[in-house]
């Protein structure tokens, strides 16, 4: 029976690591008496492809040959610049011939320039998610999200979160043996708990929302006051609408859901960088009730607030 097929595009700008992971997980020999379980085969102009950090890479085949996989997987490119007419066109020519569609990381982007995720749910860095949503209005762009599958297209988180979209993959076509099996090569978890929303970083989106650095800056100077709307707005000296505007503009979210997100921002630096009770955080970055605080960090990073600081404390050290 032959394998399924899985064609990678290498385009000038990306990132090997981003390359380098379905070529290990999916293309790699791991058990040489059965052979990998795909076919991989790298696509592009074969004078070769310039990577991000200077790398000089020769594709198997011609970026046309893209077609020819059962399984299209992008590999990140650079954030907001143009993959270009010639890929895009092979990409759609790929999503018309049936191909399952994949992107890691900000490979997003290059899916999202050709159209195929117009109306769909996807995933991209979490740094970059702001500019992906800006860029691209019509993608429904989740921020918390490891991978997302929206009718047959695949996207996945950043950097590492690649491998749990690969591992979902094969778990997809070979079963939960089989990517158990792969995940012990790799040395990772078959499945990860949470979702990316516990590596997020406090900081500005991008140039366009550096208004935002101001904001944060008011706000964390006493973060356990209530604030309301009205402040918010008068620190930036416009009207509540005017501000809620520019939020759902350059932020994707109301004022006051920042507001609690950087309240949970403020106490994950807390949980990594002190020894102070989690009840006194809470208090510390303005949730009145300890209780009500396990339950909105909870919801906003997806691990308990004793489980984050288990990860990343010990990490820290």
């Amino acid at each position: 029976m032959a394998r399924p097929t899985v064609a990678i595009p290498l385009l000038d700008g990306m990132t090997l690591f981003e390359i380098g992971m379905p070529l290990e997980a999916l293309g790699y020999d791991w058990d040489p008496g059965r052979g990998p379980l795909y076919d991989v085969t790298t696509c592009g102009d074969q004078r070769g492809v310039r990577t991000h950090t200077g790398a000089r890479l020769t594709p198997d085949r011609p970026l046309s040959a893209l077609a020819d996989g059962d399984t299209v997987l992008v590999p990140a490119v650079p954030p907001g610049r143009p993959v270009g007419r010639r890929a895009v066109a092979e990409l759609r020519r790929a999503a018309a011939r049936g191909a399952r569609m994949v992107s890691l990381c900000t490979g997003t982007f290059a899916l999202a320039e050709a159209g195929l995720l117009d109306g769909r749910r996807a995933t991209t860095h979490w740094r970059h998610a702001a500019l992906l949503q800006r860029t691209y209005p019509d993608v429904d762009v989740d921020a918390r999200a490891l991978y997302v599958e929206d009718d047959g297209v695949f996207t996945s988180a950043g950097s590492a979160a690649g491998l749990d979209l690969c591992l979902h993959l094969i778990r997809l076509d070979h079963g939960e043996r089989a990517a158990n099996a792969r995940a012990r090569s790799l040395v990772i978890a078959s499945h990860r708990d949470g979702d990316q929303a516990q590596y997020v970083r406090a900081e500005p989106l991008e140039d366009d929302a550096a208004w935002l650095d101001d904001l944060r800056a008011w706000l964390r100077e006493d973060l356990r006051r209530p604030v309301t709307l009205a402040e918010l707005a008068g620190v930036q000296g416009l009207s509540p609408r005017t501000l809620a505007r520019r939020f759902d503009r350059d932020v994707g979210t109301t004022p006051m859901r920042w507001v609690g997100s950087e309240r949970i921002a403020a106490a994950k630096e807390l949980l990594e960088a002190t020894e102070l009770t989690v009840d006194h955080i809470a208090f510390d970055v303005g949730y009145g009730s300890p209780v009500t605080f396990r339950a909105a960090f909870t919801q906003e990073v997806g691990i308990s607030p004793g489980r984050y600081r288990s990860r990343f404390a010990a990490a820290r050290q």
